[in-house]
């Protein structure tokens, strides 16, 4: 006979709410987003990369490194030499 676990399914049932709520409040602010952009007189947005294509995985350069900065000792902080 199968057996149904009363609590197990109470807190599946609220988490589940849970996260359908947390999906409304993102809709709702994208819903704002795009009736602000409307309101500010746009009508499309110019994407520069199709945001459905994979990105494509470029080598990354390697920053150069620059030499560590000593302090300027006029712009220290009043909190590092308090009078």
């Amino acid at each position: 006979m199968p057996v149904i676990e009363i609590d197990a399914n109470i807190k599946k049932l609220q988490n589940d709410i849970e996260k359908m709520t947390q999906e409304i409040f993102r809709l709702q602010g994208m819903l704002q987003t795009f009736e602000g952009f409307k309101r500010g007189g746009l009508t499309t947005i110019d994407l520069p990369k199709d945001p459905n294509q994979k990105p494509v995985e470029e080598p990354a350069e390697e920053p150069a490194e620059e030499p560590a900065e000593e302090p300027d000792e006029e712009l220290e902080s009043i909190q590092e030499k308090p009078e």
